[in-house]
């Protein structure tokens, strides 16, 4: 097969960071492979797609040394969909770049719609982009860059947000495109959902490139026993909860003892992150009730529940208000709160104390925010996709951490839940119902209560 992007011997240096983020990097992309790039978060996989995409140094700025050679048409979908989007409407997003690229007016809705379909997010036209949940918004910019046909693909956590039937239907996707000669590159944790179709694999570790990759072990799953004998800290009474008039929660009902971890499994779009949002505050409910040791608080605005109720987002970015990692964690703190230290060793943050939180990378990030919500020392932490962009040491990490802390988390990914939970429950038409086995959940098997 003939190479159709190349890095040859590039180093790279973000600005203002204290080291490289490549080194000496070198790889070859082939016409009509897939190449998988494995390794630890922040080890440069993103820097890589960069570097192929055009963005490094010309967007980024920085020190770079070496040469890339890429095609003309490079796609690349950011592991954060949620800082992309253009207009609120699917259908107009996804077209925006075929318009930009002067494709004819009576082409525009059919190519859009199709690449609609082709990222499984067909049904989502007529909706509107801040109405989606992070999932689904990742399909349509996947549906956005699949519509100019790119002759590299660059794919960024692609499978970070949704579940394993949507990430495997996904990924055969693009297992297909590379038939008809499109490169892909795919820079994934998950290796145990993209492994079986990869050509080749890569490890990006400290910068550097090596020409393989073994697959990580699945972190051991937790004994599931009785839950926890602690009283009651949360209790979620017949809530209600709509999005742009749409009805997402209907009657969603559960107890969280202290100490106890519970994960919530769902397809995207289903209703996960709504139901956080509106235990948080975010989200008003139209019915039901929120008690927070005993007390209603159902009424009380999100500032008035923090810290006792802590939510890290999907979106990381979205909470990063100061320019140092020390500073994020201490924000509303004293400045010598032992917390502090505390949160940024227990996330492995020290050696980043200085840096800027936007300079880190999406499972970095994720990381600096849940220090910070760990630090006010919250009665109960909700997480909403936790281990996105996080490698499995982190996610083995962070299952350990959860463990004896009143955690409430909404994840696809079943081999964290069987590491960090006391139980998982299933969310189903705005309805919470455990799950019969939950150390490995199996959304096409499971038997739900009616």
């Amino acid at each position: 097969m003939s190479v159709v992007a190349r890095l040859e011997r590039v180093t790279y240096r973000y600005p203002e960071a204290s080291g490289d983020a490549l080194a000496d990097a070198t790889l070859d992309v082939r016409a009509g492979e897939l190449l998988v790039l494995a390794g630890p978060s922040g080890g440069g996989k993103s820097t890589v797609l960069r570097c192929l995409a055009g963005l490094v140094p010309s967007w980024h700025g920085g020190r770079f040394a070496g040469r890339v050679r890429a095609p003309e048409r490079v796609g690349l979908l950011f592991q954060d969909p949620e800082a992309g989007g253009v207009h609120g409407d699917v259908l107009r997003d996804v077209a925006f770049g075929l318009e930009n690229r002067g494709v004819p007016r009576d082409r525009l809705v059919p190519e859009a719609r199709a690449a609609l379909a082709a990222a499984g997010a067909a049904h989502l036209e007529g909706r509107r982009l801040p109405e989606l949940s992070g999932g689904e918004r990742q399909r349509v910019a996947l549906a956005g860059v699949l519509a100019l046909r790119p002759q590299l693909l660059l794919l960024d956590e692609p499978t970070a947000m949704v579940d394993d039937d949507a990430a495997e239907a996904l990924l055969r996707h693009v297992r297909a495109l590379t038939r008809d000669g499109t490169a892909v590159v795919v820079a994934e944790h998950r290796l145990d959902r993209v492994g079986h179709l990869a050509d080749r694999l890569a490890t990006v570790q400290d910068g550097r490139i090596a020409p393989r990759s073994p697959v990580a072990p699945r972190p051991p799953a937790r004994p599931h026993g009785p839950p926890p004998a602690g009283p009651t800290v949360l209790a979620v009474r017949d809530l209600d909860v709509a999005r742009g008039g749409r009805p997402v929660l209907r009657g969603a009902s559960l107890d969280v003892g202290r100490g106890e971890v519970v994960a919530v499994m769902a397809p995207s779009g289903t209703g996960k992150s709504t139901l956080l949002r509106g235990l948080a505050g975010l989200e008003a409910p139209t019915a039901g009730r929120v008690l927070l040791g005993g007390e209603d608080v159902t009424d009380l605005p999100a500032q008035r529940r923090f810290p006792r109720l802590a939510l890290v987002v999907q979106d990381p970015a979205r909470h990063l208000l100061t320019e140092r990692v020390r500073d994020e964690v201490a924000f509303g703190l004293e400045a010598d709160d032992p917390a502090i230290a505390s949160a940024l060793a227990a996330l492995d943050l020290d050696r980043h104390a200085d840096r800027h939180p936007r300079d880190l990378s999406v499972g970095e990030r994720e990381r600096v925010v849940l220090a910070a919500c760990l630090a006010a020392r919250p009665q109960v932490l909700l997480l909403d996709e936790p281990t996105r962009g996080m490698d499995p040491a982190r996610r083995a990490a962070l299952a350990a951490l959860l463990r004896g802390r009143t955690t409430l988390v909404a994840t696809h990914d079943p081999e964290f839940a069987a590491a960090a939970a006391d139980r998982v429950l299933r969310l189903v038409d705005g309805r919470l119902h455990p799950v019969a086995h939950p150390v490995r959940p199996d959304p096409a098997r499971e038997v739900v209560p009616s």
